[in-house]
This record gives structure tokens, sequence and C-alpha cells, in this order.
């Protein structure tokens, strides 16, 4: 299996670091960073086999970022391999697909309880509600067309989404931080990998 991180990050960020070791643990294979404004022609992707969108400590609703990320909203769009978007990775995946992201009165930051909403095999071995590291300052209005809502919270209603056709998934807040206490997010990774496992040709 491998694995392309799009780093949406700003330059030198160690959040894309810890994101890069967390996933190469799990995933045991190989696993590669490209930035944003360095994405791959078409041919190139098929190289790879699962697809993760970082986060970033940008806004989309700033001026001019949508513009930024265009060349990564139209490959979103062109992608039908195994992918997972965490926090601006899912609300970039949102805003290519149509749906709305907004700001929030406050910035959501910590540890705070999730509660699934399907039986997805994303959540498998993790009980009705958990608890997950958010950090982030917009979130997703509505869900994408021929998406569906997996998780919600009090902060914001769109926690995690699917594509009903694709195994394509989106996550509001960061699953490769987490730790002893706050397991979830890694078998979070483990069961998007298992997942994504299953569409590799």
């Amino acid at each position: 299996m491998r694995t392309l991180i799009i780093d949406n990050y700003l330059p030198n960020s160690p959040q894309i670091e810890k994101l890069y070791n967390v996933l190469k643990d799990i995933t045991v294979h190989t696993v590669e960073i490209k930035d944003y404004s360095a994405i791959p022609p078409g041919e190139e992707f098929k190289l790879y086999d699962v697809i993760v969108l970082s986060g970033s400590q940008r806004k989309l609703a700033e001026p001019g970022i949508m513009d930024t990320y265009a060349n990564e909203v139209d490959f979103i769009r062109a992608t039908e391999k195994p992918m997972l978007g965490i926090c601006f990775g899912h609300q970039l995946m949102s805003l290519a697909f149509g749906a709305d992201v907004a700001g929030m009165d406050t910035k959501v930051e910590g540890y705070y309880m999730v509660e699934r909403m399907s039986d997805n095999e994303l959540f498998e071995g993790l009980p009705e509600k958990f608890l997950v590291l958010e950090s982030h300052e917009e979130m997703v209005v509505d869900l994408p067309f021929d998406f569906e809502l997996l998780a919600t919270s009090p902060n914001c209603r769109i926690e995690v989404m699917k594509s009903v056709k694709l195994p394509i998934y989106g996550v509001q807040f960061h699953p490769e931080r987490f730790d002893e206490e706050h397991p979830a997010g890694r078998l979070i990774l483990e069961n998007f990998f298992k997942l994504a496992s299953w569409y590799i040709k």
C-alpha cells in the first residue's frame, strides 16, 4: 500500500511530521508527503493507493484561500481512490463537492465527545460516543451531495461524513493526535486503512 499525504499546512509546520509518523506506524507501508502547491499530474497519482488530506492553520473563509487550493480541489473531485480528509482537508473536501463551510463563534480546541450515527466500519471497536481532539475555527455547514453523516457533536453537526458511492471520508477532528487516555483516533485511522485495503487492486 502506498499512501500520499497532501500537506496543507504552512511551511515547516511540525503538525505534518506528526501526521506522517503516525500514518507510517499504522500502515507499515510506504507513506509520502507532497505539498498542496506541488500536486503531481494525473498519471503520477496512479502510483498511490490511498490519499490523506492534512489539516492546516489557514481558514477557508479568508480571501483568496480557495484560489490557493484550487488545484487540490480539482484533484479531490477527480479522485476515486480511498481518501481521508482531516479537519481543513475535510472542509476542503466538502467545498470541492459543493457544500458550504462557515466560521464558528469560538475556536474549538481540546478533546471533545463525538457521537457516531451509524455502524460504519470506520468505527469498529469504538463505543457509541468517544473522545477525539478538535482544533478548528470553521465547520462544514451541510453535507455534500451523495454524502452521508456518520458522526456528530454539540460543537458541529458534521464531525464525520462519507461518500455514498466511494471510499471517501472526512473527519472534522484530528485522529492522528491521540494518546493512551484518548485512543479513539488511532482506531479510526487503523479502520480507515483496513477499509482502504479492500479497494486496492
